[in-house]
């Protein structure tokens, strides 16, 4: 399990070189886009990326993750990247976790009474709903909510939920529901393949033949042996979330870690979008890190390996 976890820690340093590296890269290149000359340099760009990039990171251990200039009105003033952090950071964080929370709370089930029921028109209805949820937009989703809220207003002169704006109350019905669209349809998905999977299975069968009940059979032997394709699913939920997060932050005028990488970009602020993406980068990848060593909790044949 050590060589395993400092393998990913490893993995996890060089993973966060290249997101610096390449924010540096992208932003020198869309800068010579547009410039007077006959076409982006695309070697002296790599060049003095890489050169910045160590710059960058040599000085992350010091606690210096560099400068952002905030606009106010007419007036810009720099402020430490670090500080923007911690203002946008917690935002966005809180808003990913409450949609995961509703994701799976949501998700799960219905992919299990999917399963369960995996004969019938609900299980049918169900995955069909789950396509359309994968497959439309979260720009999409969050139009269609703020356009049905807006239509709810002017029928009825009362409205249901902000459609834009932050605070931890109804402000968040909105972007709760638009980021956590993908990862339940997702989350349905792999409940009912795995579980459909394990139903099948000869110990279940003999579960039910011994005479315990369908809750104790399924607490006992379902939900364990469905556990890692679950905490898969997580897995890739969040990844669904947070290539969402930066549009539906923009979008819903949600002060996150999001909007503020777009703004970065569009301003061309190298070590803010620098930052505000290795932010990113390492919350997926020390998520991801955790959800790994989960697997080897629930999967006693993961731990006997190697790896």
């Amino acid at each position: 399990m050590l060589r395993f976890v400092l393998r990913r820690l490893a993995f996890i340093v060089g993973v966060s070189f290249g997101i610096v590296f390449f924010a540096f890269f992208g932003i020198k290149m869309a800068a010579n886009s547009t410039s007077d000359t006959t076409g982006p340099a695309i070697i002296p760009a790599a060049q003095a990326a890489f050169e910045e990039a160590v710059t960058y990171v040599s000085g992350l251990p010091s606690g210096n993750w560099g400068m952002v200039a905030v606009r106010s009105g007419r007036y810009a003033r720099q402020v430490a990247v670090r500080d923007t952090l911690a203002d946008v950071y917690p935002k966005s964080m809180g808003l990913l976790l409450i949609s995961l929370l509703v994701a799976s709370v949501i998700g799960i089930p219905l992919g299990v009474v999917a399963a369960v029921r995996r004969h019938s028109a609900l299980s049918l209805g169900t995955m069909t709903a789950t396509i359309l949820g994968i497959s439309l937009p979260s720009f999409t989703v969050a139009a269609l909510l703020q356009i049905a809220e807006i239509y709810w207003y002017r029928t009825f002169g009362f409205r249901l939920v902000p459609v834009g704006g932050f605070g931890w109350d109804a402000h968040l019905v909105i972007p709760t529901l638009v980021l956590a669209a993908r990862p339940v349809a997702h989350l349905a998905r792999i409940a009912y393949m795995a579980f459909s999977d394990v139903l099948e299975q000869d110990y279940m069968r003999t579960a039910h033949a011994k005479g315990l009940s369908r809750r104790l059979v399924m607490r006992a032997h379902a939900y364990p042996n469905a556990a890692v394709p679950l905490l898969t699913g997580l897995g890739v939920s969040l990844r669904f979330s947070l290539g969402s997060l930066p549009v539906v932050e923009y979008f819903l005028g949600w002060p996150g870690i999001g909007a503020a990488l777009l703004n970065a970009i569009s301003s061309r602020q190298a070590t803010a979008v620098a930052g505000l993406s290795l932010a990113l980068g390492l919350t997926f990848m020390v998520v991801n890190l955790l959800i790994d060593i989960l697997y080897r909790y629930f999967d006693p044949r993961l731990r006997a390996q190697q790896i």
